[in-house]
Order: C-alpha cells, then sequence, then structure tokens
C-alpha cells in the first residue's frame, strides 16, 4: 500500500471513531428531569421517606409547589390510598400503586438532610454614644462592646425521583427515573443590642426552606 494509501485508511477510521463517538455520546440517557417534558401529565406523590414531622412539612410543601407550578395534573391522596388498599397489589409494587391510582408519573421524594442547629456565644457591637461624646469629646462617641448572640442554621435537603410510568421503550423516556435534589441553606442570627434575642422556631424556618428549595427546583429543572 502507498503512502498515500495508508493516509486515505487512516482519515477513515479516524472519521468512524468520531461518528461513533458522537452516536454514543447522543445515546447517553438524561439522568435528571425535565420538567417542560412532563406538562399536563398526571402525576402521584406514592412515598416521602422521612420520619412523621418532616414528612408532613414535605408533603404539604411538594403538592403546594405542584399544584402552583402548574406544569402537572396532580393525582389525589384520597385516589392513592385507594389504590394502597387494594388486595392484590404488593406493599413494594409502587409503579403498580401508582398506575391503579391513574398516574403517568410516580414520584417519591427521600429526605436526606432536615435540620436547624441553633449556635450560642458572643458577637462585638459599636455602639454610638452621644452623652460620652459630650464628655469626652467626638472621638469617644463609638464604643465597641460584647453582647450575647445567637444563629440558627437551617439545612434542608430532599431527593424527588420522577418515574415515567409508560412501558420501557414505548417513547423517549418511558420507563426511565430521572431525579435530582432539591436543596436549600440559611443562616438568621440575633444579638442581645436591640433588646432580647429573637429567631424564629425552628420547625416553621425549616417549613420556609422547604418552600424555597422546591421552588427554586421546579425553576431549575424546567428545561
Amino acid at each position: 500500500m502507498t503512502q498515500l494509501g495508508r493516509r486515505r485508511v487512516l482519515a477513515f477510521l479516524s472519521a468512524l471513531s468520531l461518528i461513533w463517538v458522537t452516536s454514543c455520546a447522543s445515546k447517553q440517557k438524561r439522568t435528571t428531569p425535565k420538567l417542560s417534558e412532563l406538562e399536563g401529565r398526571k402525576v402521584a406523590l406514592i412515598e416521602v421517606e422521612s420520619e412523621a414531622t418532616q414528612r408532613q412539612i414535605i408533603e404539604v410543601a411538594l403538592v403546594n409547589q405542584l399544584v402552583r407550578d402548574g406544569t402537572f395534573e396532580l393525582v389525589s391522596k384520597q385516589a392513592v390510598d385507594h389504590a394502597r388498599r387494594s388486595h392484590d397489589i404488593l406493599p413494594t409494587d409502587w409503579r403498580e400503586l401508582a398506575r391503579r391510582s391513574g398516574a403517568d408519573l410516580a414520584l417519591q421524594a427521600k429526605v436526606i438532610e432536615f435540620a436547624a442547629d441553633d449556635h450560642e456565644g458572643w458577637t462585638r457591637i459599636e455602639k454610638d454614644d452621644s452623652l460620652l461624646a459630650a464628655e469626652q469629646g467626638e472621638s469617644a462617641r463609638k464604643s465597641k462592646q460584647l453582647v450575647r448572640a445567637r444563629s440558627l442554621e437551617g439545612r434542608v435537603k430532599v431527593e424527588l425521583a420522577f418515574t415515567d410510568l409508560r412501558p420501557e421503550g414505548s417513547a423517549d423516556g418511558a420507563g426511565e427515573t430521572r431525579k435530582a435534589l432539591a436543596e436549600a441553606t440559611e443562616t438568621v442570627s440575633s444579638d442581645q443590642s436591640e433588646g432580647p434575642i429573637q429567631l424564629p422556631g425552628k420547625m416553621r424556618f425549616l417549613e420556609k426552606l422547604v418552600n424555597r428549595a422546591f421552588a427554586e427546583f421546579f425553576e431549575k429543572y424546567r428545561d
């Protein structure tokens, strides 16, 4: 084979390799939700995996977000509970449970983190003292003081999994489970410089964070 022939063969093989790599990349399955593709479909909230108090807060916030978002038609809790009471469905067969409730999609939530930590300590503040300034001059107006302080650090992380209940392979995304994290963190603080320390209640604070986490999730994974 001539040198020109070898070059042509190598160029041909290189082109085939590029086509193969491009083809494989294009066929990679998406693992996170694309909510814009699910518009108008019926979704059933099948499970919220957490302890009782967390579950109630998560469930209420998630249902409110699903209704507010308007992307889905939410299957009622009554329909899900009715299907759950069917004697011919195994408790572990959540796909069939969702189908029996009339859903196109099954939604499961798993709490990864749900905590609000209270921290106490001291903080240094600068105080304006007009009486001291009158006695000792303007240079003495500002004084630094140590006062008690508290902070509340909230962390929420919930994994949301959407499962397409159509038979696998019947359409793009059919049979797949796509999941991602809804999460939010925030720290609020208060000190005694203006009076008694005031911080929100832990559960009220976490409820606010959960609502924010879900709102940001539905915005992030819309497309």
